[in-house]
């Protein structure tokens, strides 16, 4: 049996995951959903349409994770070496041979990715966002969700309270968490994240709805215990922070993806057929003719390749025997092979081919190294568009969460903020401040702003810092000023 809008287990002829009209295709994205092989048992008081929710996104977890670990062990460079047995030796099969470039692909797009913080208009709006950029260790758990997002596709993030009422923001892996799909609102339907295993299954979850968290736990009996902690946000105070989505695939697509793994098991192998052949290069083949090779039968092959002296005597017939050496294979094919295959990775991810360890040509200049850079440029910026919107949405949910109101009441004003992200293109502090100098030769009271040091490239704290000294040096000077002018005048009447 399969759940499809037409049999829906709500016993009320079909409801939808929402009330609003849908396109038939957000049934295509959930597709058809067969008898889950993960069943929780609950109590007859647990809704039968959280039961459907919770089964439906257990099952979808396992039916993902072992994509998901095959994409981590690719990005630790634990990806297990696949050999065609035709040119590698048995004996050397279990040569530990790692080619790091799956975490270059994700950590050079992850490390100029860096959210900055919010900006609001009005004062008090800020003060709340900043004390949930506070609470939530924001800056640094984001730069830990945007590896994982690049390396599953996409990491989820929820909004939680604290028993004073203040919200905090907190990031999952796709390894720990799952969810649905919603077409028609363009957000997460319903989902839920893993807070324990037991035996390699999930033993604790929490799933988001519409109008409730629900936290649910696996008891000693085999049954499902659970609670509810109801909330006003209206929709799931879930969001899922996604790279590269498409309408096909909403959740995004994986950094590390065929042809990365392709390229990357190709390149363990040469790598590893490298090593053997530089073993043979540095002990280039010998060979004796007309010699009897019990002549050789006391030393070992190491003593016969070191030793300086043959101690060979004539054969039976009265002929020295013949010395000679094969000509010494090449390392070139192997060197021109990886970077080939360096270059095919670099073509797929956009990162740098100089930073894949393998061509070592430096750009000429400042222009060139941008253009190496360029299109990983324009790749992190799209991705940050993606996650700036993915931000504002988890800040609203989490601003509505201490105001207790639903994400849709929150005022203009409340609403009027952005995220903040560094420049991806990573600019020098001297070829950014030039730029910024000739800005504000030509716009008046640009210096000294918020974003003057922000493009300068000034962090948060040194930016206000720098603003707090600029202030009470300009309110000194004024003072300075007004005395001045007083003395002056109490000289003058004198």
């Amino acid at each position: 049996m399969a759940y499809t809008p037409d049999n829906y287990p709500d016993g009320k002829g079909g409801r939808k995951v929402s009330d609003n009209p849908q396109p038939e295709s957000v049934w295509h994205i959930v597709d058809e959903i067969d008898v889950p092989t993960i069943t929780p048992m609950f109590g007859k008081d647990f809704p039968e349409e959280w039961a459907f929710m919770v089964a439906d996104l257990l099952n979808l977890w396992a039916s993902k994770i072992w994509r998901n670990q095959l994409k981590m062990r690719y990005y630790n460079g634990k990806n297990v070496l696949k050999d065609f047995g035709i040119s590698i030796p048995p004996q050397l099969l279990n040569v530990e041979t790692i080619v790091g470039w799956p975490q270059k692909a994700v950590d050079t797009m992850a490390v100029r990715c860096r959210f900055d913080g919010f900006t609001a208009n009005d004062e008090e709006t800020q003060a709340l966002l900043d004390g949930v950029d506070k609470r939530s260790r924001l800056r640094v758990k984001y730069r830990q969700a945007t590896q994982s997002t690049l390396i599953h596709s996409c990491s989820f993030a929820t909004v939680t309270m604290d028993a004073y009422n203040k919200s905090r923001i907190d990031f999952y892996d796709a390894e720990h968490a799952a969810a649905r799909w919603d077409d028609a609102q363009g957000r997460i339907a319903y989902g839920m994240v893993i807070d324990g295993f037991r035996d390699g299954q999930p033993s604790e979850i929490t799933m988001y709805t519409d109008n409730a968290a629900v936290h649910a736990w696996l008891t000693a009996g085999g049954w499902w215990d659970w609670e509810a902690q109801p909330y006003r946000m209206g929709r799931p105070a879930m969001e899922a922070l996604v790279y590269r989505p498409t309408f096909k695939k909403p959740f995004g697509q994986s950094r590390i993806n065929r042809a990365v793994m392709s390229i990357t098991d190709s390149a363990v192998r040469e790598a590893l057929r490298t090593e053997i052949s530089a073993e043979f290069f540095t002990s280039p083949q010998k060979y004796l003719l007309g010699a009897d090779k019990d002549a050789f039968a006391a030393k070992t092959k190491w003593e016969a390749y070191i030793g300086n002296i043959f101690a060979v005597g004539r054969d039976e017939n009265g002929d020295i025997p013949e010395f000679g050496q094969l000509s010494q294979g090449s390392m070139q094919p192997h060197t021109d092979y990886m970077r080939s295959l360096a270059a095919r990775f670099s073509g797929e991810t956009n990162v740098p081919i100089s930073t894949l360890g393998v061509i070592h040509d430096q750009p000429a200049s400042a222009e060139a190294i941008y253009a190496a850079s360029e299109p990983l440029i324009i790749e992190c910026e799209d991705f940050n568009d993606s996650a700036r919107e993915s931000l504002k949405v988890l800040a609203s949910m989490a601003l509505a969460g201490e105001l207790d109101v639903p994400v849709d009441e929150l005022s203009e004003a409340q609403t009027d903020f952005m995220p903040d992200f560094r420049n991806p293109a990573m600019p020098s502090v001297v070829s950014q401040t030039d730029a910024m100098v000739k800005i504000a030769s030509v716009v008046p009271g640009f210096a000294g702003t918020d974003v003057f040091f922000e493009q300068i490239g000034f962090a948060e704290d040194m930016r206000r810092k720098a603003e707090n000294e600029i202030k009470r040096n300009s309110a000194s000077f004024t003072l300075a000023n007004v005395l001045n002018s007083e003395r002056l005048n109490e000289n003058g009447n004198a």
